[in-house]
């Protein structure tokens, strides 16, 4: 992309803020999990480093639900310009006793617009140990309750919420 994706501007704000905006709606304190705090510049938001350099998204998700003040955290990646509080405000109330909460979307899992219990640091701690960083994968250890489109749809009729910007043709197709 030429520069960070998180940095990217869409309707005229950084896809970072956009997604913490909107991540606000419904969870307090908003931690960016930037890898390396200030990599992004000050974006006036609060940053919470990596626990391991290199471990990608798991990396991030560690440190925010270590920092987290609750016992449930919402993760949203940073290239979801629709992230949607109604969709995590459901994947919160439907939350029993499960590691984590997610969607799952025509294209698959969506580890990355879900809600974790701190419950689950033990296993994302052992993944981390073992090298294995792809939250798919770690979800395949964890006490998961899928939500299927037909419960998430209430929240979000046009499922936008997963959508995730990986190229500059996908923000074309935005426009």
């Amino acid at each position: 992309m030429g520069t960070p994706k998180a940095l990217i501007e869409f309707e005229g704000q950084p896809l970072v803020v956009r997604v913490a905006e909107r991540i606000a709606a419904v969870a307090h304190p908003v931690y960016l999990a930037t890898g390396t705090p200030g990599r992004l510049g000050d974006l006036g938001l609060h940053e919470v480093e990596d626990v391991r350099e290199g471990a990608g998204p798991l990396g991030g998700l560690i440190a925010g639900l270590e920092a987290s003040p609750h016992a449930l955290l919402a993760a949203v990646a940073a290239d979801m310009p629709f992230a949607s509080s109604q969709v995590l405000r459901l994947l919160a109330a439907l939350h029993v006793n499960e590691d984590a909460v997610v969607p799952v979307t025509p294209s698959g899992l969506e580890p990355l617009h879900a809600v974790y219990s701190r419950e689950a640091l033990p296993a994302l701690r052992d993944a981390l140990d073992r090298g294995t960083f792809g939250l798919r994968a770690i979800l395949q250890r964890l006490r998961v309750r899928l939500v299927t489109q037909d419960e998430w749809r209430a929240a979000d009729p046009t499922g936008r919420f997963a959508l995730n910007l990986n190229s500059p043709e996908d923000f074309s197709l935005l426009g």
